[in-house]
């Protein structure tokens, strides 16, 4: 690892994907024959720790072992069982440093049914959390972590804990609260990135049917968050910052890429992985100059087009060379 990496700790879950990909969802006692089945690699924590890893390289580099200026590193667990070594492998190859992911003995590594609808890309998730909810209550944030990265598949204490130790250390803290539940203010005192999709906007708040997006992410603002990033879907993303409230300024919309959608399965991952590495890259570079959320956002996008037309999860992931310019 270079000296002057940018190190992305990214605290999540490691699950193995069961796909099923069907036309419809069945109704309650029928069975409905398929059109396909895969197992795969995936838990957002994994997934957004690979694509923060594929977004600041190129598959070459990774499979060389050459040298970023990002170094990703997956802080989780999973069980001793049939999966673990496959999963660790192929972390590994997508370039993550797998040092912070734990083995546990006598557990099960965490498992995801999901359910594709193939007429609109929507996916149904089932999670069965297995050694996920087995990490302890510790300080598991590296002392060089540029940028901390959480969701909510690990025990929400496990969360919470790391969130105020990357504070403390001076790490950028980024969140992506899902699946979302209400959270402490604690979480959001001092919290630099908050990242959701509009389901999540609404459970956190406590704002339901809203008109305004602004009303929405003044909720978080006044609760401490620096900025609120909020996805839409195929309307784009919303972003409000600390400044902008302050300033009583509007939040801006940067508009969505119009493309074909096969499967929405780590779309959002994708998003938020692209995102950390632009974040990673300002704080290792200057924070005298401010960080540029409108562009982050823009290329984050990109990336997140592309991790729809296509199948599946880790796999649909792209790599930084097949990310337009934005």
């Amino acid at each position: 690892m270079s000296p002057k990496s940018a190190v992305i700790s990214v605290i999540g879950s490691l699950n193995v994907d069961l796909v099923t990909r069907t036309p419809r969802v069945p109704v309650a006692g029928e069975t409905l024959t398929t059109e396909s089945f895969n197992t795969g690699f995936g838990g957002k924590g994994a997934n957004q720790a690979v694509a923060c890893a594929r977004l600041s390289r190129t598959q070459k580099q990774a499979s060389s072992g050459e040298a970023s200026d990002v170094d990703v590193r997956m802080v989780g667990a999973v069980g001793d069982d049939e999966f673990h070594k496959g999963f660790l492998k192929s972390l590994q190859a997508d370039g993550l440093g797998t040092k912070g992911v734990k083995i546990l003995k006598g557990k099960k590594t965490g498992v995801a049914v999901i359910i594709v609808e193939t007429g609109t890309g929507e996916n149904r998730i089932m999670f069965s959390p297995g050694a996920n909810y087995d990490v302890q209550v510790e300080d598991l944030v590296d002392d060089d972590a540029a940028v901390v990265l959480f969701q909510l598949e690990l025990p929400l204490q496990v969360v919470l804990h790391n969130m105020k130790v990357a504070r403390e250390k001076g790490a950028e803290t980024i969140i992506n609260p899902a699946p979302a539940i209400p959270l402490p203010d604690e979480a959001y005192n001092g919290l630099d990135h908050l990242i959701v999709n509009e389901t999540e906007a609404a459970i956190l708040s406590g704002i339901e049917n809203s008109t305004s997006w602004d009303e929405v992410a003044s909720v978080f603002v006044r609760k401490g968050v620096k900025n609120v990033i909020i996805t839409l879907g195929g309307e784009g993303v919303y972003y409000r910052t600390d400044k902008q409230h302050a300033q009583s300024q509007p939040g801006k919309i940067v508009p969505a890429r119009k493309v074909q959608v096969v499967d929405t399965t780590a779309a959002g991952d994708t998003f938020v992985g692209a995102y950390s590495v632009a974040v990673a890259r300002w704080k290792s570079s200057s924070e005298s100059t401010e960080f540029d959320l409108d562009s982050a956002i823009r290329h984050a996008n990109l990336a997140a087009s592309l991790t729809v037309q296509k199948a599946g999860a880790q796999s649909s992931i792209p790599w930084v060379n097949d990310v337009p310019s934005s």
